[in-house]
């Protein structure tokens, strides 16, 4: 008589307690770094809340859990080679915790969030792990809080050059405009380019989102890069002429009909990002390439 052997299961069963273990170590890890850094989760939330130059942080969050949720069969793939170097990472991002939380400030233990983090992935599945996840942790750093000592050496000069351009902008327009400083007058209507029309809050959405649209829509890294690059002058020239908007028509100068343009011009912003990243293919040959 021919019995059926029953089929063996041990190799697969090693294999899926082997990834039952990791995905356990990778939950208690992910628990004690929200635990241990509750205090400056909780400092970075805040900000997003109460500053509008970080109001898209709240969404960096989400678009790394959806990143690593989408690639998620490209580094379950990898072959854990666990290393020691991620308990030195670990140990440095504590470091900046405790000092940031001794009072040098919250972007510092931010930091050491990120810095821990990474521990935790070489740690537990070593350099090669890191490299797969290293778009999501560089896209992490557009939540970290302002450093107080950059914008304020940046908040002056990004107010003088929205000035400059926007005074630019009318005189191209066949518009007079006087300038004195940050003060733009325009047949006796005179606007002030306050420190919160400085481009920042243009400048930070724009680069976040330039950067998951080459993400989307392109395949190659160094096109996150070349978008991240385009995304800032056009920050700039986009609050320029918000500022030229705001000295030529008095209604929006102020209250809501100026948030309205604000918006209207970010939003055309964010469509010219579809042919900077076409200009770029051309430039780089990779058009031309395409259309033969």
């Amino acid at each position: 008589m021919i019995t059926k052997a029953a089929p063996s299961h041990g190799v697969n069963d090693n294999g899926l307690m082997g990834i039952s273990h990791r995905s356990a170590a990778a939950a208690l890890s992910a628990i004690l770094l929200l635990v241990c850094y509750a205090s400056t989760l909780a400092g970075m939330a805040a900000q997003w809340t109460n500053d509008e130059d970080m109001g898209h942080g709240f969404a960096v969050p989400l678009a790394i859990a959806w990143i690593v949720w989408r690639e998620r069969a490209r580094w379950e793939s990898i072959v854990p080679d666990p290393s020691l170097w991620g308990f030195t990472a670990l140990g440095a991002g504590a470091l900046l915790h405790a000092v940031g939380v001794l009072g040098a400030g919250l972007f510092l233990s931010s930091v050491g969030l990120l810095l821990s983090a990474a521990g935790v992935i070489v740690a537990l599945g070593g350099f090669r792990l890191l490299r797969a996840w290293s778009f999501p942790l560089l896209l992490s750093l557009f939540m970290l809080p302002k450093l107080a000592i950059v914008y304020n050496q940046v908040t002056l000069p990004l107010q003088l050059l929205a000035s400059r351009m926007a005074a630019g902008i009318l005189t191209i327009s066949g518009i007079g405009v006087i300038r004195e400083g940050n003060i733009l007058d325009v047949g006796g209507h005179r606007v002030a380019v306050a420190e919160a029309c400085n481009g920042i809050r243009f400048l930070l959405p724009l680069a976040f989102v330039g950067v998951m649209f080459a993400y989307l829509t392109d395949r190659k890294p160094w096109m996150r890069i070349a978008v991240l690059l385009c995304a800032v002058p056009l920050a700039i020239l986009s609050n320029a002429v918000r500022v030229a908007a705001s000295a030529w028509i008095p209604l929006l100068d102020s209250g809501t009909p100026h948030q309205i343009a604000g918006y209207v011009i970010f939003a055309l912003s964010l469509a010219a990002l579809l042919p900077l990243r076409w200009l770029v293919n051309i430039v780089s040959g990779e058009g031309r390439h395409h259309a033969a």
